[in-house]
């Protein structure tokens, strides 16, 4: 699920707030693509047929309506087109759990944009038409972190999310969708029920990133987590294995790159097959009306038909150009910044009829989570607002944290909730690290090995620079940048992560913020 590049995709979370308004309490249909209609309704283009103007303004709505089922999609067929879940990293057939092994390494990895180093992950793509599934959650120790964060087809996130902030106990949970007819068996520790039948499951357990925690975390908790259908349990399971794959699809290319490079055709007949057993919800019945006017109807769109007469032809065309407004649209928002120059998130991965933030969301951090379990801040810019470039050297002040955990104190987290900054490079790889030391993320907390150093006072300094310090302290809050050179422009992003955040960053009224990013000269 999630970018600083509008193309990539982030699959695990990832997540920035996006400067849209709530909902109207009279406007309820559409919320926030209200305006947006009204403007383009205001400004149709010159050469559009206009006979088809209705379905030029129904198609905009309906491509950012569904932008987050068609982002499911594609990043569903790239996930589990695979033969098991234990050959390719991060990827495993429906139905089952990929279980790592270990933290991502260095540029290589591309499967996760901003890949976390700091959580090992087990996740899985969920098809609940033919029934419920058991989920196994093996036990998990009081003092370790952990969240089974779960998504719908709509990239809502389910708040029974099984995790330590809410106190799970291991047992066994029932994952059902919403035709379920099969009774479940007594004695099951939970029952989570989603609305679509497509759902995806992100598993994030804390890691200290030492290779004992790591072999400890994936052999005895995470290798102990599954996933098993209803008609088999309670008895041992063994999912299948060399699956076939299909050929045909794209698996070098990421899903969001494939979401975007779309036509209207491929994009509205991929939504409404979706829409089979991923139905919409009844407070979307605004909006339903019009996408059921341009034949988005589930199983049922096709472009074929409509290019056999003139009317359908012209249609097509219409919607080709909603499609590209509609990118135009969605390009144009932009993330809400603090006064240092970080955009935090707070308003996702629960959207209502939030369609434009819910469908932005989706393609820059698809699989965000919801702000009571996980907020990140985001940055590429300094305090000057200039971009962040390995060509110079910066600093980052935490002040001591206080009872009232003001801004710009270290970072404020609840319970065995922890924090990481992490540096990545500008294509949301992580750094090819050559200054001797691995690691790509700093916390007060032990991750990747290493804890840094705090000052006498408690507060903290973070170096940032493409050159080793000399000083020992520095060196100990050293994140390593990338090295502007032939192949690399050197700019970076900046990426924190606030797993069960206090109240003090999620209070919308003089909230916790970041410090800025401060040039060294």
């Amino acid at each position: 699920m999630p970018s600083p590049n509008r193309k990539l995709v982030f699959s695990i979370a990832a997540i920035m707030m996006l400067a849209f308004a709530c909902p109207a309490a009279d406007e309820p249909d559409y919320s926030d693509l209200d305006g947006v209609l009204d403007i383009a309704a205001s400004q149709l283009p010159a050469d559009l047929e206009p006979s088809t103007a209705q379905t030029y303004l129904d198609g905009i709505a309906a491509y950012i309506y569904g932008y987050p089922l068609v982002a499911i999609a594609m990043t569903e067929r790239v996930a589990t087109n695979v033969p098991n879940a234990i050959k390719f990293t991060g990827r495993s057939p429906i139905n089952q759990l990929y279980k790592a092994t270990q933290l991502p390494v260095g540029s290589t990895y591309k499967d996760v944009v901003l890949p976390s180093t700091t959580t090992m992950y087990a996740p899985a793509f969920l098809d609940l038409t033919d029934g419920p599934l058991i989920l196994h959650i093996s036990p998990i120790s009081s003092d370790r972190y952990f969240i089974f964060q779960l998504l719908d087809a709509w990239t809502n996130v389910s708040r029974d999310s099984p995790s330590s902030r809410i106190g799970t106990t291991s047992g066994d949970y029932a994952l059902v969708g919403p035709n379920n007819t099969q009774s479940l068996p007594s004695g099951l520790a939970g029952e989570i029920d989603f609305d679509t039948n497509t759902a995806w499951m992100i598993t994030r357990v804390y890691t200290t990133g030492t290779q004992d925690d790591q072999k400890f975390v994936a052999d005895q908790i995470i290798n102990n987590f599954s996933l098993t259908p209803l008609t088999v349990y309670p008895n041992p399971y063994m999912p299948p294995d060399n699956i076939p794959v299909n050929p045909s699809f794209d698996m070098r290319t990421q899903p969001i790159k494939q979401v975007d490079s779309m036509d209207a055709c491929a994009f509205f007949e991929t939504m409404s097959a979706m829409m089979t057993t991923n139905p919409t919800r009844a407070i979307d019945v605004g909006i339903t009306k019009r996408i059921t006017r341009l034949g988005i109807i589930p199983g049922q769109f096709s472009c074929a038909a409509r290019a056999m007469d003139t009317n359908g032809r012209a249609e097509i065309a219409a919607l080709e150009r909603a499609v590209l407004t509609a990118k135009q649209i969605m390009a144009n928002q932009t993330p809400g910044e603090t006064t240092t120059h970080w955009s935090v998130s707070l308003d996702v991965g629960d959207y209502g009829t939030r369609y434009l933030l819910r469908a932005v969301v989706a393609q820059q951090a698809l699989g965000a989570n919801r702000a009571k379990d996980a907020v990140y801040g985001y940055t590429r810019k300094d305090g000057t607002g200039t971009q962040l470039n390995g060509a110079n050297n910066y600093t980052i002040h935490f002040k001591p944290s206080t009872a009232q955990h003001a801004a710009e104190e270290i970072p404020p987290v609840d319970g065995n909730g922890f924090w990481s900054l992490t540096l990545y490079q500008a294509n949301g790889t992580l750094n090819d690290n050559k200054g001797g030391e691995n690691w790509h993320a700093l916390s007060t907390m032990y991750v990747e090995g290493h804890k840094a150093c705090e000052n006498a006072d408690k507060s903290l300094d973070i170096f940032v620079g493409s050159k080793a310090p000399s000083d020992p302290m520095q060196y100990c809050n050293w994140l390593e940048a990338p090295a502007p050179s032939s192949d690399n422009s050197g700019d970076f992003i900046l990426f924190l992560r606030l797993y069960w955040p206090d109240r003090a960053v999620t209070n919308k009224v003089n909230p916790w913020i970041p410090p800025a990013v401060a040039p060294l000269h």
